[in-house]
């Protein structure tokens, strides 16, 4: 179309008829605008089929990397829990001076009040996004937000850990060192029984009771965050 309309300005030029040549000379430059338009449509459909592909892929990645990290976080809250529950287990005994414990199982039980959990979850994929800019392919504001929240929320939590793993070193360990035996079969006769009236350990134990505590609400919240990422990506996921 463009060919004939060219060809018909040129003749009409010879012909000296310009009222003709300019419709025709207009004519032609519509269409090439016209064309100019669609290519661009089409190339600007390709481009955001493209992102759109992109996109459900980050989204599969991001879902199996949460995925990841629920699994990681849980293991975490089941420790702390299992540790807070040992160390509620040793206030009990010292509040009831009455009951009768086996040396041994004292042992395993003050041995075991510093499993400490510290959440490391896998933040590669979404560390990567951030850094390419490839986070902007992702729709859904909500979803966005959510994800630039996560380091800030995982490393106040990463805080709190640090914070009672100092505590315990500092204050558990040197009373452990004192009247429990690491060595069950050790020559030396430490009375751990006298611990349970030791009055600085049962504070000592109060606020890591309660550290432990604090550490689990924390767990809990990143649990919610979780759940709420993952359902924004799933509304985001064609299947």
């Amino acid at each position: 179309m463009i060919a004939f309309l060219r060809n018909m300005r040129q003749q009409l030029a010879k012909e000296n008829k310009f009222g003709r040549y300019f419709r025709y000379a207009i004519g032609e430059i519509i269409l090439v605008v016209i064309g100019i338009l669609i290519a661009l449509q089409i190339n600007n459909w390709n481009t955001r089929k493209q992102e759109s592909k992109q996109e459900q892929k980050i989204l599969n990645i991001l879902k199996s990397e949460f995925t990841y990290n629920a699994a990681e976080l849980q293991r975490n809250m089941d420790k702390a829990s299992l540790t807070k529950s040992r160390i509620d287990s040793l206030l009990f005994l010292i509040d009831h001076p009455e009951i009768d414990i086996d040396v041994n199982d004292l042992r395993e039980l003050v041995l075991r009040v510093t499993g400490y959990s510290t959440y490391d979850p896998s933040n590669g994929a979404l560390t990567n996004l951030i850094s390419s800019g490839q986070l902007e392919l992702i729709k859904n504001d909500s979803l966005k937000i959510a994800l630039s929240k996560w380091f800030g929320e995982v490393q106040d939590t990463k805080e709190d850990e640090l914070r009672l793993i100092r505590f315990g070193d500092t204050h558990i360990d040197p009373i452990r060192l004192e009247y429990i035996n690491y060595n069950a079969n050790s020559r030396f006769d430490r009375n751990s029984a006298e611990l349970l009236n030791h009055a600085n350990f049962e504070n000592i134990l109060l606020r890591t009771s309660r550290a432990f505590a604090y550490n689990i609400e924390n767990y809990e919240h990143l649990g919610k965050e979780i759940e709420n990422i993952m359902s924004l990506i799933d509304g985001e996921i064609k299947l």
